[in-house]
């Protein structure tokens, strides 16, 4: 099954910093098993740490959200009746399954159902509330964003493909083919662009001009990686720097796969894990995180 593993850091807003994976071994010593580690989330969502996972190489947790009681609705199959049903006795329906991996100060996830970085870090401050730590330790965001370097760090690596809005494609072209030692292998996105903006000169009728401001053109380079060369990852890379320095618009992804748009610079992972469209499997979920978490510490990406 795919998923998406995304990467997060944490940010101290309190004068006194701490280590987030110390802290969640530190709460989870306190909790033997699954059933102490249950917290209260909202008034209506309980949540508890349904597996774990202990390793030198990251600390694996599976938060659970659920409502105790609340039935789920049913439709009569070649009928009208839509009826209610209550969870089977001792169990209750899953609302949403967080899986993450904490390393240091830096987090992987996916999930089955909707989050975001507001709930990951609200489960770990009712967790650590329902602890009894200090308040210290739930002065902290989770942050999306990789600084400058990090992000060249990751495009010196090698790059699989570009993806370029027509508008931006066209700036970024212009800006970079100033430089000179990037202009003989950009010759042909010059004129891949001066075709595109060919097709909607001026001449063209206000029917037509308003007809082409509809259609959405998108200029993706990229190599198939049949040939096994280091090459055109690089070549790609140094396009790609430039790329994020002037364009409006684009999507890169890394030769570790890491995904780079201009809006949040997120720092995300297409990945594969055993399960199916209802719940992920866990162990599983963690082996990936932590593949993860591996090619984003090599890439440069853990560095402050």
């Amino acid at each position: 099954m795919r998923k998406v593993a995304h990467y997060r850091r944490v940010v101290w807003l309190s004068e006194e910093k701490h280590n987030l994976e110390k802290l969640v071994l530190e709460a989870l010593d306190l909790c033997p098993d699954v059933a102490s580690t249950k917290f209260a989330y909202r008034s209506d969502i309980d949540v508890q740490i349904s597996s774990r996972s202990l390793t030198d190489n990251g600390s694996g947790v599976y938060f659970t959200l659920f409502s105790e009681g609340r039935k789920a609705a049913t439709i009569e199959n070649g009928g009208e009746k839509v009826l209610k049903r209550n969870p089977p006795r001792g169990e209750e329906f899953l609302k949403t399954g967080i899986m993450l991996v904490v390393s240091s100060n830096h987090v992987a996830y996916l999930a089955d159902g909707h989050t975001n970085d507001g709930q990951i870090t609200a489960l770990f401050h009712h967790f650590f509330k329902a602890r009894k730590f200090a308040d210290s330790t739930t002065q902290f965001l989770l942050e999306p964003k990789a600084n400058h370097v990090q992000l060249m760090r990751l495009l010196q690596r090698g790059v699989k493909s570009i993806g370029l809005g027509l508008t931006s494609f066209g700036a970024t072209v212009e800006q970079l083919g100033k430089k000179d030692k990037n202009s003989i292998w950009l010759a042909p996105l010059v004129a891949a662009a001066d075709a595109l903006k060919n097709a909607m000169t001026q001449d063209r009728s206000a029917a037509e001009r308003e007809a082409a401001s509809e259609i959405e053109v998108s200029v993706h380079l990229g190599y198939d990686g049949r040939r096994n060369t280091h090459l055109v990852p690089e070549l790609l890379g140094e396009l790609a720097k430039g790329v994020e320095e002037n364009a409006s618009e684009f999507k890169i992804v890394t030769k570790d796969d890491a995904v780079i748009t201009h809006d949040k610079l997120i720092i995300k992972t297409d990945v594969t894990i055993d399960g199916d469209e209802v719940a992920s499997d866990p162990s599983s979920a963690f082996i990936v995180l932590r593949k993860a978490m591996n090619d984003w510490r090599e890439a440069g990406v853990f560095d402050q």
